[in-house]
């Protein structure tokens, strides 16, 4: 499911200690059981290491003892307070940062931003000669939190073969069935697209099938789509293929975006565009960041310091404008902490996106300047 934004950003703005753990997740098939019980010794030690108290530990154990309900590799994020669980999730795919159990004021939510690099929505389309299902997926969770399933109840189904009239009557009807139970998925299609607003929507299935469904989409769906060529369907899917081109194409729309709103950011001079970390942590304290683009190795090189309160991260003691100085920790920690709590969204990039070396862009709300308009 998508993440909670608000209690994300309640946890982050609220400076009594928790405790944190950020550990893979992945059952396994030697022995699983044994995995897990030995990964919950490893959390309490880890956790009792970092001072947590019982009750906080506890909490966590009792949720690390549930099944996942997520395939393999996954990974778990958990936070308690007080004794009570307070956030927890379950994310597909194997672990994209190091582990992390910790007990303090501030919560690294990194974790999180690095699992799932941005939380837009797609579709995935499996189109056959019968109907077609849809399923809305958040990146990084391998459940749909969305499905549509349009199946015709025509028995003019099958193609037939040609040659006798009769035949190539039945193959026409057959055609014009399919025709129409592809029209209901692209109906379908388009209301989901107005609920939901996905980034991308990935067509596979029956060739014929996925042909007269791409000539019935809307403009709108049409833009988003990206078919994943060969025939793919419930006799000869290969899951594999389809997950590599769903990474694949996922990746470049990400990027896609990312230059758009990086290049228009850039225009005029760079108005609208704060780089290196001296220049966007003076944006987030004044509330300026629109989009931050965090290279997360480049920031893992230096610290910043987390603020009780606004302007939420400083440089240096003497820049807090007399906020009390949480603790001083790993500068993207410090950076996504920062960038949430003042409604800016987060966006981990690739080096080559921002430049080597630089470790952090922001796109801005208005122009670099002692105003505000």
């Amino acid at each position: 499911m998508p993440l909670d934004k608000e209690l994300i950003a309640q946890l982050l703005r609220d400076t009594a200690p928790k405790s944190m753990v950020f550990i893979d997740s992945t059952a396994g098939t030697s022995d699983p059981e044994g995995m897990a019980v030995a990964r919950r010794t490893h959390v309490r030690d880890g956790l009792s290491a970092a001072g947590a108290p019982d009750a906080d530990i506890e909490a966590i154990l009792d949720v690390m003892a549930d099944p996942t309900g997520v395939a393999d590799p996954s990974v778990r994020f958990a936070i308690a307070q007080d004794g009570e669980l307070r956030f927890h999730t379950v994310m597909g795919g194997s672990m994209q940062s190091d582990e992390c159990i910790r007990y303090g004021s501030v919560v690294d939510v990194t974790p999180l931003r690095l699992q799932i690099p941005d939380d837009e929505l797609f579709f995935t389309v499996s189109a056959w000669r019968g109907g077609g299902d849809i399923e809305v997926f958040a990146e990084g969770d391998r459940n749909p939190i969305v499905t549509r399933h349009i199946e015709s109840d025509s028995p003019y189904i099958n193609k037939v073969s040609a040659g006798r009239t009769s035949e190539a009557n039945l193959q026409r009807h057959s055609e014009e069935t399919w025709k129409h139970t592809q029209s209901e998925v692209a109906e379908q299609i388009t209301t989901l697209i107005a609920e939901h607003h996905p980034r991308v929507i990935f067509l596979s299935g029956d060739v014929r099938a996925v042909q007269m469904l791409s000539g019935q989409l809307s403009d709108q769906a049409t833009h988003l789509l990206h078919v994943i060529p060969g025939e793919v369907n419930a006799e000869g899917a290969s899951e594999d293929r389809v997950r590599h081109a769903l990474e694949v194409q996922l990746d470049a729309a990400r990027r896609r975006r990312n230059r758009a709103i990086l290049d228009e950011a850039a225009a005029d001079n760079g108005k609208l565009q704060a780089t290196g970390i001296g220049d966007v942590v003076h944006a987030l304290a004044q509330g300026q960041a629109d989009y931050v683009f965090v290279d997360h190795h480049a920031l893992l090189q230096h610290s910043l310091f987390a603020l009780e309160a606004e302007p939420w991260v400083a440089t240096a003691p003497e820049d807090a404008l007399g906020t009390p100085v949480l603790e001083e920790i790993v500068a993207t920690a410090a950076v996504v902490r920062a960038a949430v709590l003042t409604d800016a969204k987060v966006r981990i990039v690739e080096p080559d996106e921002i430049g080597e070396g630089t470790g952090v862009v922001a796109s801005l709300r208005w122009p670099v300047g002692p105003d505000r308009p």
